[in-house]
Order: C-alpha cells, then sequence, then structure tokens
C-alpha cells in the first residue's frame, strides 16, 4: 500500500442490506399496525355520536367524548397546532372555543379552503402563517364533535 492511499474498506456482505431491509419495513409495517388500529378504536368510540350536533355555549361537556377529541387532536393536529399558548406551523388553539362559534370551528376543520375564500378572519390566518390548513383526510362531523368537545375541556381549564 503505498503512503497517500487509504486502507481498503472492508465489504459489506449482502446479508447487512438485507437486515436492513428487514429491520426498516417490519418497523414501517408495526407502525402501521399500530396506526390503523388506533383509527379503529376511534371510530368506534365516535360510532355513538353520529349526527350529533356541535353542543350549545355553556352546555356541561361530555369527558368521555373529549378523550377521544383528545386522541384526534394528538394524531391529526398536534403537528400543527399547539394548545400552550405557543403558535406553530398553524395558530395556537387555546381559548378558540371562547373566541369563536363552534360551527365556524367545524367549518375550518372540515373546510379550510373554502373558509380561507369566504371567511376574513380564516383568509387573516392564512395570511399570518401563510400557509393553507390542509383539509383532514376521513374527517366528518362526529370527528369535529370530539375535537370540539375536547378544545372546550381545554378552555376550561
Amino acid at each position: 500500500m503505498s503512503p497517500d492511499s487509504s486502507p481498503p474498506r472492508p465489504r459489506k456482505g449482502p446479508w447487512a442490506i438485507a437486515i436492513l431491509v428487514a429491520v426498516t419495513v417490519l418497523g414501517v409495517g408495526l407502525w402501521w399496525i399500530g396506526d390503523a388500529a388506533e383509527e379503529r378504536r376511534i371510530t368506534e368510540a365516535l360510532a355513538p355520536y353520529a349526527g350529533a350536533p356541535l353542543p350549545e355555549v355553556g352546555s356541561p361537556r361530555d369527558s368521555a367524548l373529549a378523550e377521544v377529541g383528545a386522541r384526534l387532536f394528538r394524531k391529526r393536529c398536534s403537528a400543527c397546532h399547539a394548545i400552550t399558548g405557543e403558535s406553530r406551523v398553524g395558530p395556537d388553539l387555546a381559548g378558540v372555543t371562547e373566541r369563536r362559534d363552534y360551527r365556524w370551528i367545524g367549518a375550518m376543520i372540515l373546510r379550510p379552503d373554502s373558509m380561507t375564500r369566504e371567511d376574513p378572519v380564516a383568509r387573516a390566518l392564512k395570511e399570518e402563517f401563510e400557509v393553507q390548513m390542509l383539509t383532514p383526510r376521513a374527517f366528518d362531523g362526529t370527528h369535529v364533535l370530539a375535537l370540539v368537545e375536547f378544545l372546550r375541556e381545554v378552555d376550561a381549564r
């Protein structure tokens, strides 16, 4: 070996690559199975609330529904929104049930694109945060109900 050449790197056998691929596939598969199971649990927990209207301001809170809403928030909303007084990608939602009508919150969750076109408050939020809220996949009125209930509970603390 000449003084200016580096020592040869040991070759990784094909078994090392195969193990890496297998571990990656296994990890993704386990995550997907867990995610699908959580989605089923949420859907089952929301089933009794199908077709229920949004609560009236000042009505008693449903802690079981708020817990489902907390799970939804952690799973689908917390990457962009906080409830701690600090903004993230989108606005902080602490106090939102005191500032906004529940129907407005629901419309913003289900139809953020049309809300930012038609509603001046939603448009101002889009301009402030320089991002369009994504429409959550597979959300319906019961998901909105659970999220509103969770946010009501947060705001009551």
